[in-house]
């Protein structure tokens, strides 16, 4: 994890500014051009609760809160789900610059490609992480047997959210992740007006 986050910090669009206006003092101090050091965002670690992880489906043994980086299980969607994802909900604004994701390791179950969506607030419209060139970024996921290592994919320019969806598009199987989100709590940063 730790030759992943020296990447992520040399590579990590979070010194990118962001386009939309903020009339908050606070939002103009801390933004997007603060977040030059992204960790993860807390769902290794438990710092996400279960109940802030949900799916539009899952197998019985493999819910939502399973899809956390290295957990011993998975999340797994049904078989029947054509249009599968995982959701967090951060809480707070918190920038968002990457996805760490894994399959599951028992079985040959990975997602190979996803998109992202995010929501600025719970109750705003859900948008996607865009390539350079505007278009709805496709990531390449998890290839190898098991899709047990570790994938790092960096937005190309980092976004504030609330709540994150990973939308698979394509998948080894079934629907199978873990993953863990990179970025920066907005609420940590010290500023002075």
């Amino acid at each position: 994890m730790k030759q992943v986050m020296q990447e992520i910090r040399e590579r990590c669009p979070g010194t990118k500014k962001h386009t939309s206006v903020s009339k908050s003092p606070k939002d103009l101090c801390c933004n997007i051009d603060e977040c030059s050091s992204p960790e993860p965002l807390g769902l290794e670690n438990g710092t996400v609760t279960d109940d802030h992880i949900t799916s539009s489906s899952h197998q019985s043994n493999f819910p939502a809160r399973k899809g956390r980086l290295n957990d011993n299980g998975a999340w797994m969607a049904q078989w029947e789900d054509t249009n599968p994802w995982i959701e967090v909900d951060l809480i707070d604004s918190t920038v968002v610059c990457g996805v760490i994701t894994q399959g599951y390791s028992k079985y040959t179950d990975y997602v190979t490609h996803y998109q992202v969506a995010y929501q600025k607030q719970p109750s705003s419209v859900r948008e996607h992480v865009k390539d350079g060139n505007g278009d709805i970024k496709v990531f390449i996921g998890n290839t190898n047997a098991t899709g047990n290592t570790p994938v790092t994919n960096l937005f190309d320019e980092s976004v504030v959210a609330t709540v994150v969806r990973i939308k698979p598009t394509d998948w080894e199987t079934v629907a199978a992740l873990r993953l863990e989100l990179l970025g920066c709590r907005l609420n940590s940063f010290t500023c002075s007006i």
